[in-house]
């Protein structure tokens, strides 16, 4: 009977052994013309960790070979994974990403914001507060599924919910090449091979890699579709948990990072004014030229822990180089401190009152002033000597690019924003120094509330717009507590969180850079915490700041090989496509969406038509100076999708989100047509509000 049930336990095993690999031969015929560079990486493939056993329970299971031999599931896979969908089904989980208003001077003034705060402030008077979890819904618009395993849960999720657009993510590429045994995939590919439908499979990659691209497949199929984004964690690793943990943290980031068409109209005034005015633009970078500087740079910012570092900063100024970003430049006046370099990054008028009111002229004399194409020309104006750096995914950069001569180009300047310590950062980086201190870039709030430094003009100056910035109370909603860089948890604001992330991405850029954080705020990933007290300036030769920082000046700035701009007629007539766009948005949006589905069949219709726009060499800027508050619009009102008690009143609601829309459609055309190249003009008056 023994040797009997053995033969018969032989034939189970070849039958499932011939099961399984005929399996495999049918996913890799299809990858072959499917997807090559997977067939290219499996036909052949060895897996090292992970493998398929038929077990004596007389299933398969997918075992760990590492010392101590596992099952990766405690029972049959199959069954494991049904009761897990089905769990999950009744209890599935997701993401709410928070829509809020944005404050503004003069808001009337600006298209976006006239009307996308309206918008916004009706949509969340209509969200239903849930007080308990809802099931699954019979269609998902976009899931993220967090591990292959044996694969069983794919097919078994797309029986319980119609999913538009699923992503797949797996690190471990042991996993997917069991999967190749056990489970159809071009099933998988036919059942997203429909009409606004997309599949995308991220396979052997790192968290921050995986991030990267989630954000190319969100920015191709539209970002709106992730508005609510299902998330489906199989199998869950420290790598997968680690993507989760990335994805969400940098979601906010991605819709920070949209811009809008008021920001755009400006930019593309000041880069055409200031390129007009042959201001010297960066045309060399360390990753270009590979020259690095050892003596030390200070980025100094305008946070409280700046209070504790004058002295240091005092006593050292004539042997280190120190670079001021924004508001800091009164700060250390007060102090009795120069800087060699100035950083500016915002766009706005008001720079010009901040730096009026808080130095004077024979205090600005020998400083460089370094900025960005979108910096007010005015304020470039209060310096001698001033340089740009053409700022990446802008409008203003992308305009310019066609008067770059033949055999030259302008550098790239990437994660430069959103605040100005970034813009710091980001040149000392691209000017070479090897050896970076940052000084009062906290990125949060002191434990007593406080957001600048005491030594500010925030403080000398009673500003209602000032004080109802979410950026200066700690206690607002979508603050959030990080780890210190002294140990602790510190207040960030979003804007604060995403300039975080933006420094911890450009230091990985640069392994060379030993930056040093003697800020009492977040702690930022790259850097090494130091205590201002700790460190020690070792002896060099005496040095000339003045001569030394010019002449670094001048081996990187300059327009040498640039074109002459045209005329602001010939420039207006780049951008007529965008009033051609408003026109046939308005016409698509006249519809009222009689479903969810009809609804996100109107914002596809309208991604789809903008990245057409984009990809025309003759109508690519309109999609730049669009692109923003079109994206923007779309996601908030995919947002409005889900408000409400019900479906039919969530298509409600965004009917009459539309019109808030439309309203921006019509401004925003108006201004293309009357004030494309108006540059920015509002006023705060700071020489009237200083405190007596």
């Amino acid at each position: 009977m023994d040797q009997l049930q053995q033969l018969i336990r032989q034939a189970e095993l070849q039958q499932k052994n011939l099961e399984l690999d005929l399996l495999f031969r049918k996913n890799m015929d299809f990858f072959e013309k499917a997807e090559p560079n997977i067939f290219n990486k499996y036909h052949n493939y060895t897996p090292t960790e992970l493998q398929l056993i038929f077990n004596n329970e007389g299933y398969i299971n997918l075992y760990n070979m590492g010392e101590n031999t596992h099952a990766v599931y405690s029972k049959d896979p199959y069954e494991f994974c049904k009761e897990y969908v089905e769990k999950y089904q009744e209890m599935p989980t997701f993401y709410r990403v928070t829509a809020r208003t944005t404050k503004a001077i003069d808001p009337e003034n600006d298209a976006h914001i006239h009307n996308m705060n309206p918008l916004i402030e009706f949509m969340n008077s209509k969200e239903e507060k849930q007080t308990s979890f809802l099931p699954l819904e019979a269609k998902t618009q976009f899931m993220l599924v967090h591990g292959i395993g044996i694969g069983y849960h794919i097919p078994m999720i797309l029986e319980k919910t119609d999913v538009q657009h699923m992503c797949i993510i797996e690190p471990h590429e042991d996993n997917f090449y069991a999967s190749l045994h056990t489970i159809d995939w071009r099933a998988i590919y036919d059942y997203f091979d429909r009409e606004y439908s997309t599949f995308n499979l991220i396979l052997g990659k790192t968290a921050n890699d995986s991030f990267h691209l989630i954000r190319q497949y969100l920015n191709q199929i539209g970002l709106f579709n992730s508005a609510k984004p299902y998330v489906f964690d199989h199998l869950s690793s420290p790598e997968m948990r680690e993507s989760t943990t990335v994805f969400f943290e940098k979601l906010p980031t991605m819709l920070g990072a949209m811009g809008y068409f008021d920001d755009e109209q400006v930019s593309l005034s000041h880069t055409v004014a200031n390129y007009s005015e042959q201001r010297n633009i960066l045309r060399d970078h360390v990753q270009l030229n590979h020259q690095t500087i050892n003596r030390p740079v200070f980025v100094v910012a305008n946070g409280p822990s700046l209070d504790h570092c004058v002295d240091f900063l005092r006593t050292h100024q004539h042997e280190v180089i120190i670079f001021s970003c924004g508001t800091a430049l009164g700060s250390l006046r007060k102090a009795g401190i120069k800087p060699d370099f100035h950083i500016e990054m915002e766009r706005t008028r008001p720079v010009v009152e901040w730096i009026e009111t808080s130095t004077t002229p024979e205090y600005r004399e020998d400083i460089i002033c370094l900025g960005l194409n979108t910096v007010h020309p005015d304020t470039y104006a209060l310096f001698n000597t001033t340089g740009m750096g053409m700022k990446s995914n802008d409008l203003g950069t992308h305009f310019i690019c066609q008067y770059i001569g033949d055999n030259e180009f302008v550098v790239n300047f990437a994660l430069c924003n959103p605040t100005v310590g970034n813009t710091g950062v980001a040149y000392a980086a691209a000017l070479g120094f090897k050896n970076i201190y940052l000084v009062g870039l906290d990125l949060g709030f002191a434990s007593d509330g406080t957001h600048h430094s005491s030594l500010s003009k925030h403080y000398d100056v009673k500003d209602e717009h000032q004080e109802s910035l979410n950026l200066y109370k700690a206690e607002t909603a979508g603050n959030k507590k990080f780890p210190g860089n002294f140990g602790g948890e510190v207040i960030s604001t979003p804007v604060y969180a995403h300039s975080r992330i933006s420094i911890e991405t450009l230091l990985k850029q640069y392994p060379h850079i030993n930056c040093y954080n003697t800020s009492n705020g977040v702690y930022i990933r790259g850097t090494t915490p130091m205590p201002i007290t700790d460190i020690t300036i070792e002896p060099s030769e005496p040095i000339d700041k003045k001569l030394f920082s010019h002449n670094l000046y001048e081996k990187y700035f300059n327009i040498k090989g640039l074109r002459k701009i045209e005329s602001m007629e010939k420039i207006a007539e780049y951008f007529r496509p965008a009033i051609d766009f408003c026109d046939e948005m308005e016409k698509l949006f006249s519809y009222k969406a009689k479903s969810r589905a009809d609804a996100f069949k109107m914002l596809a219709k309208q991604h789809k038509r903008a990245l057409q726009v984009g990809l025309n060499s003759k109508t690519q800027y309109a999609y730049s100076i669009m692109k923003g508050s079109v994206h923007s619009f779309d996601f908030v009102l995919a947002k409005c999708l889900y408000n409400g008690k019900s479906q039919e009143e969530g298509v409600e609601i965004f009917n009459k989100g539309v019109e808030h829309y439309r309203q921006f459609l019509a401004q925003a055309k108006q201004k293309i047509k009357s004030s494309l190249l108006k540059k920015d003009a509002r006023s705060r008056n700071l020489s009237q509000k200083l405190k007596h």
